[in-house]
């Protein structure tokens, strides 16, 4: 386990974008944009994710995905969605994937928006999350509207990303208070890769499998709802898995 840990961190992911300080004024930005525009300018981006990104991410990195009817019962009903971070779409190719044209949000560090590509990131459904704390409190409030409004919210519990990470890595609580507070079911996900052909050639782009698991509903406490998360993506995680 150290061993795998010390080459997890050694491939944590460093970002290449341009960089250039945006001018986003966190007191009036609204994180939960219901404006007819931008839900216009979101469903567009989906429409064209889900022909170009898909593809891309079919041909390139041979997506496949296990458990899909699993989220099948959430088609009206708000949800928390849980995964590892393992590659830097693998949150985009979750949205993609698996819940198609459905608006999946997303939260992300205040600084990434300071990317080249930060109109990309909200238009996908990324929610940045303020540095300054009463500015972070209305995210946070927002992203409870959007539960309570039957949304889905997409955290990655482990944090930071870790390229090709082999392992579930510790959880941080606030996907598992979102799920809890609002009463709305969590779904963990968990991503798997393959490096390797059979025969020990190595693929030129790693392959990726989604495996969704059941929903976890929140009649138990928060922190049974994190452990019992934890154990079905480490399960999954180590189990190997060949998808014909």
């Amino acid at each position: 386990m150290s061993d795998t840990n010390s080459n997890a961190n050694e491939r944590e992911y460093v970002c290449k974008l341009k960089t250039k300080k945006s001018k986003i004024d966190y007191s009036t930005y609204k994180f939960y944009d219901k404006s007819k525009p931008m839900r216009m300018l979101k469903f567009l981006h989906r429409g064209v994710a889900n022909i170009f990104l898909r593809a891309y991410l079919k041909i390139v990195h041979r997506v496949k995905v296990l458990g899909k009817e699993n989220v099948s019962s959430l088609k009206k009903t708000g949800a928390v969605i849980v995964s590892n971070h393992i590659h830097p779409l693998d949150i985009q190719m979750i949205a993609t994937f698996v819940f198609g044209m459905r608006p999946v949000h997303w939260l992300t560090l205040q600084k990434n928006m300071d990317l080249s590509v930060r109109f990309f990131i909200r238009n996908s459904g990324g929610v940045p999350i303020p540095e300054e704390h009463e500015q972070k409190k209305r995210c946070f409030a927002e992203m409870n509207e959007l539960l309570r409004d039957g949304g889905l919210l997409h955290i990655c519990p482990e944090g930071s990303l870790v390229e090709l990470c082999e392992d579930i890595r510790p959880f941080k609580d606030g996907a598992f208070r979102f799920a809890f507070q609002n009463r709305v079911p969590l779904v963990p996900i968990t991503l798997r890769f393959e490096e390797y052909k059979q025969n020990g050639k190595k693929f030129r782009h790693p392959h990726f499998i989604i495996d969704v698991a059941e929903p976890i509903y929140p009649s138990v406490p928060q922190e049974a709802i994190k452990e019992k998360a934890r154990q079905i993506m480490n399960g999954k995680c180590t189990k190997p898995v060949r998808v014909k």
